[in-house]
């Protein structure tokens, strides 16, 4: 069996300060957790590889007889019977994540799977939820994944709201889109992302809304805007015109002298939203002009710019 060399299994050299193997045990613990790397048996030997020779050389006296005697210093005077207690008995979280814990809590001593006192994989499976690391045992629960999905929907389904049906690692979830979703919305629905791990609470499901473009309308807010023609001769007598809604047709009344551009409002014609006051309908005039007079519309539009003038 090959030797075991602490100060390479941490990754420092024999002069090395405590600091620096605090340091450097932090870094390779986080590497090769089991719940950073579940079912990976090569980053499970390596994290107890590293646990034992963290349990050496953070030990004043360990260190020194480790030294002095190599892996024969537990018979040497290093005590029988695997690690016993020492420095690691009552190690403060906080050393190992430098504060990120809370409150400085501290985790009494107790065997582990290396034989011994405060086990540096007791307090990771206590961070991450779990009740302390055995060879085999799996970590505590871990909450699932955010699952995200880009989903296409028509226009009149963003402004009435519609239902869809999407799979979520091999499970169907129902999705509600609520009317006035406007393009690019993104959605988020609580614990219909990716199942937790060993009960778990799953994650949650994050959706971006793409909403197919209409021909006619566009949304702002909870109204809708659109664009009419309507002749010269009715922007000038005035008059009535025809309008497509979402509900059907609706007739507009075009008073007299009506500019192009100008907007009116149909009110309550907008998006219909549950527990709130539908939106209106905006509507652009667009005056259309005739392309090609006959000799007696010119000879009436001459007359006419002579009365305006």
């Amino acid at each position: 069996m090959a030797k075991k060399d602490y100060y390479k299994t941490l990754g420092v050299g024999k002069q090395a300060s405590p600091e620096e193997i605090k340091k450097s045990f932090r870094r390779k613990a986080r590497q090769y957790h089991p719940d950073v790397k579940p079912d990976d048996k090569e980053a499970e030997r390596k994290f107890k590889e590293i646990n034992e020779a963290y349990e050496v050389l953070s030990d004043e006296k360990k260190r020194r007889d480790y030294d002095t005697y190599g892996e024969a210093f537990n018979s040497a005077g290093g005590g029988a019977g695997g690690f016993s207690g020492g420095r690691s008995a009552g190690f403060d979280i906080n050393d190992l994540f430098g504060g990120m814990s809370g409150a400085g809590r501290t985790f009494s001593s107790r065997r582990g799977p290396l034989g011994g006192g405060g086990d540096p994989a007791d307090i990771f499976s206590s961070l991450f939820g779990g009740g302390g690391f055995q060879a085999g045992q799996e970590a505590g629960p871990r909450r699932g994944g955010n699952a995200e999905h880009i989903v296409e929907i028509d226009f009149a389904e963003a402004i009435t709201g519609t239902e869809l049906k999407l799979r979520v690692d091999a499970q169907q979830v129902n999705v509600k889109i609520p009317p006035g979703t406007v393009n690019e919305a993104r959605l988020r629905l609580k614990g219909k992302g990716h199942p937790g791990v060993n009960n778990g609470p799953a994650g949650d499901l994050i959706l971006t809304v793409k909403v197919r473009p209409d021909p006619v309308f566009s949304m702002q807010g909870h109204d809708l805007l659109c664009q009419v023609e309507v002749p010269l001769t009715t922007a000038l007598l005035g008059g009535r015109i025809e309008v497509p809604t979402f509900a059907g047709k609706a007739m507009l009344t075009i008073r007299e002298g009506a500019q192009n551009g100008q907007k009116m409002r149909l009110r309550g014609k907008g998006v219909q939203v549950p527990g709130a006051d539908a939106g209106d309908q905006i509507v652009e005039l667009k005056i259309v002009l005739p392309t090609k007079l006959s000799p007696q519309a010119r000879k009436v539009v001459e007359e006419l710019d002579k009365l305006l003038a």
